[in-house]
C-alpha cells in the first residue's frame, strides 16, 4: 500500500458505521474517488473539518487496492464556509454536486467540469450572483462539457439559418419556425444571445452578462430542462433546493 497526494473538493459524504465517514472527492488527478475516513465523526478527530462537504484541499490518501482509499491527512485550501450560513445556497451546491456525480464516471479526470464547479461555488459563496442565475449557467455548461453542446448555429432539424424561433432540449438546439413543435421553448434574439454567451464565454467571464428578468426567467427554464434531458437520473436535491429557495 502506498500514499498518494491529490487536490480536490468533497462533493459527497455519508456515514460509515458509528464513527467513520465515507467522503467522495472530485480530484484533478483521478476524477471522482471515494475514501474512508476512520473516526471522522468524533469531534476530536484532527481531520473532521476537512471531511466536510465542499472542502477543497490537498489530500493524502492511502491506496489500498480496493474500491475505496483510506484518508490519511489534508491541507485545506478553501472551506467555502459562508455557503453553510445560507440554506438555499447550500442546497444549490448539493444539487450541483449531485448533477456532476450523475453525469461522469468515477476515476475519470475531467478538469473542465471540476474547474466549472469550483468557480460556480466560489461565485455562489463570495459574489453577488443570484442563485437561479448561477444554477442556469452551471447546468448549461456542465451538460455541454459532458458532451451535449447544443447546436446554436442553425436549425437542428433542417439546417436552416433563418427564422429561428425556438430551443428544443430534446432535439439539442435551436429550431426554425417550420420545425418547432409543442413543448419547445420560444426564444427571441435576447434569449438566444444570453444562452450563447453562457456557453461560449471564457469561464472567468461566464457570469458577466446582463439580461432582463423576463429573459433570464426563460433561460433558467431552458437550462433546467436541458439538464434534465441529458441526465436521466431524477435528483431529489433539485426538489429540495427549490423548496429551500421558496422559504
Amino acid at each position: 500500500m502506498s500514499n498518494i497526494k491529490v487536490r480536490g473538493i468533497i462533493i459527497k459524504q455519508s456515514d460509515f458505521g458509528e464513527r467513520n465517514r465515507i467522503v467522495t472527492i472530485f480530484t484533478r488527478e483521478y476524477g471522482i474517488i471515494r475514501t474512508v475516513v476512520y473516526g471522522a465523526k468524533s469531534i476530536k478527530h484532527k481531520n473532521s473539518a476537512s471531511t466536510q462537504f465542499l472542502c477543497y484541499a490537498d489530500f493524502i490518501l492511502r491506496d489500498t487496492g480496493r474500491d475505496m482509499m483510506t484518508f490519511v491527512s489534508s491541507d485545506i485550501l478553501e472551506s467555502f464556509f459562508p455557503v453553510y450560513e445560507d440554506i438555499a445556497k447550500l442546497s444549490l451546491c448539493v444539487y450541483l454536486a449531485d448533477l456532476i456525480y450523475s453525469l461522469i464516471n468515477q476515476n475519470v479526470p475531467d478538469n473542465n467540469i471540476l474547474s466549472l464547479f469550483l468557480n460556480t461555488v466560489y461565485a455562489i459563496c463570495y459574489k453577488s450572483i443570484d442563485n437561479s442565475v448561477a444554477k442556469a449557467v452551471f447546468e448549461l455548461r456542465v451538460i455541454a462539457y459532458a458532451g451535449y453542446m447544443p447546436n446554436l448555429s442553425h436549425c437542428t432539424m433542417c439546417g436552416k439559418g433563418e427564422d429561428i424561433v425556438a430551443f428544443s432540449p430534446k432535439s439539442g438546439g435551436i429550431l426554425c419556425k417550420n420545425c418547432r413543435s409543442a413543448g419547445d421553448f420560444n426564444i427571441n434574439a435576447e434569449i438566444y444571445h444570453a444562452i450563447r454567451y453562457i456557453l461560449t464565454s471564457e469561464e472567468k467571464k461566464m457570469f458577466s452578462f446582463k439580461a432582463s428578468e423576463e429573459v433570464m426567467d426563460e433561460v433558467i427554464k431552458i437550462a433546467e430542462s436541458y439538464a434534465k434531458t441529458y441526465n436521466d437520473k431524477p435528483l431529489s436535491s433539485l426538489d429540495y433546493y427549490k423548496k429551500m429557495s421558496s422559504l
